[in-house]
């Protein structure tokens, strides 16, 4: 990948509940894929898209390829996280996603909970192989 975009997209807010914790009280880890999952789901809704319109109307699937977690600070119950994303690089057949979960609190700065660093591939949902993103797909709505 070598055409860097650092594009950034608007931030996914997210409460944590009970079902997001662990026997600790903090967001259990694996919760933070499905956090972040979601985030990316709620970007392409922006775009008029869904992962079922991109496999019915366009053939391209967009799998996670390779995922780097870090967790920074242990996220609780009732907090309220902010996700973002921002395409840091953009290839042909792939993206590098950097997502981060912050804490959101009245009167403080932003905590910064968990980031991740998502390789993900566009493939061909027919062939399995990888194809060229679409340029549509990186065009923001008016």
């Amino acid at each position: 990948m070598t055409n860097s975009t650092n594009t950034t997209h608007p931030p996914f807010l997210f409460r944590v509940c009970y079902s997001d914790t662990d026997a600790a009280g903090f967001v259990y880890h694996a919760r933070y894929l499905e956090i972040f999952e979601r985030s990316r789901s709620e970007w392409l809704q922006q775009r008029g898209l869904s992962p079922t319109k991109l496999v019915d109307e366009h053939g391209i699937l967009l799998p996670v390829r390779e995922i780097t977690m870090n967790f920074h600070r242990p996220g609780r119950l009732d907090d309220l996280l902010s996700i973002d994303q921002v395409i840091e690089k953009r290839g042909r057949t792939q993206i590098a996603v950097k997502q981060t979960a912050m804490r959101i609190k009245e009167n403080a700065d932003p905590e910064l909970i968990a980031s991740a660093l998502l390789h993900i591939v566009c493939v061909d949902t027919i062939t399995l192989k990888p194809k060229g993103l679409p340029d549509w797909l990186f065009v923001a709505e008016q």
